[in-house]
């Protein structure tokens, strides 16, 4: 991967999110205006986005995508043993559930979509597509299950737009199919939104927080900087071991150091963990990333 690439990115995603945090103090966006704004992401931006990665055919086949995902599925797997021996590690007991599910879980569909194809272009989007099946599986399941301690699988929290999104690309790959020229650019056009808006919206979020109050907790520096550099470097190191294709292993060591998933907000909500905890992590992942991620490439490049 090229760092310069990486680091301007990086800048313009940074520069977005301070659009959203001005936003926020003229209060041009306000907080009341997030859920709307994050219903158009989730359910409009990101499923075109997803289908556009593939209008133009892929060459991928039937066998080459069962394999990657069944190998998305197992790079969970390996997240989830990380998440585990990182809180035993650190000898983490208070808040221990809720530790594991933010070492292992990373705000994939929000922000790490966008950021991939914004970083890493069409071809890599395929692959963050293909990925999305198995990492949305595990999240509603095991995840959610982690938060609330019972043994529970909701179909229908499965099924949302960028599931379904992902599941007609892989069929569009699999029979090679190539939407008219119409439909090609209303995806593109629609899905063109999702990396400003998404970034606009987490700059607005910022926007009612005492931010540097948050950087004064010793527990949670060290979170940030095991979660967003120690992890991503470990889980680079066991791809380039395993001679993992390049694009595919700058794909999932991009999206293991995006933020948490705002999915760790919710269920601490919901399932009476420590709401104040999970909260801070989401706000300061999400600003740190924008510095953590060129820093983890570059030692990359280095190493």
């Amino acid at each position: 991967m090229n760092i310069s690439i990486l680091i301007t990115q990086m800048i313009i995603l940074f520069l977005l999110i301070g659009c959203g945090y001005i936003c926020s103090k003229c209060n041009l966006i306000t907080q009341e205006h997030i859920p709307f704004l994050s219903k158009v992401v989730l359910n409009l931006g990101i499923p075109a986005a997803i289908l556009s990665s593939v209008s133009n055919g892929t060459s991928l086949n039937p066998k080459e995508l069962v394999i990657n995902i069944a190998g998305f599925f197992l790079f969970n797997v390996l997240c989830a043993l990380f998440s585990k021996l990182v809180v035993k590690v650190l000898g983490i007991t208070n808040d221990k559930k809720l530790y594991e599910f933010m070492y292992m879980f990373s705000n994939i569909a929000f922000m790490g979509l966008p950021v991939v194809q914004a970083v890493l272009g069409d071809r890599a989007m395929i692959y963050a597509t293909l990925f999305l099946l198995p990492s949305n599986l595990v999240l509603f399941s095991y995840g959610e299950n982690l938060m609330r301690d019972t043994r529970e699988f909701s179909l229908k929290k499965f099924f949302n737009p960028a599931i379904i999104a992902s599941i007609l690309a892989i069929i569009v790959c699999v029979i090679n199919y190539r939407p008219p020229y119409i439909i090609t650019k209303t995806l593109v056009y629609l899905g063109n939104i999702t990396t400003p808006l998404a970034m606009v919206i987490i700059g607005v979020s910022l926007g009612n927080i005492s931010i540097w109050k948050m950087f004064k907790n010793k527990e949670m520096l060290v979170f940030l900087i095991v979660k967003m550099i120690v992890l991503p470097l470990i889980y680079w190191k066991i791809l380039n071991s395993l001679n993992i294709n390049e694009i595919i292993t700058s794909m999932l060591v991009l999206l293991m150091a995006m933020p948490i998933p705002s999915n760790a907000v919710v269920y601490a909500s919901i399932y009476k963990k420590n709401i104040g905890l999970a909260t801070q992590a989401s706000v300061l992942t999400s600003i740190v990333s924008v510095f953590s991620i060129p820093i983890v490439f570059l030692i990359i490049s280095i190493l």
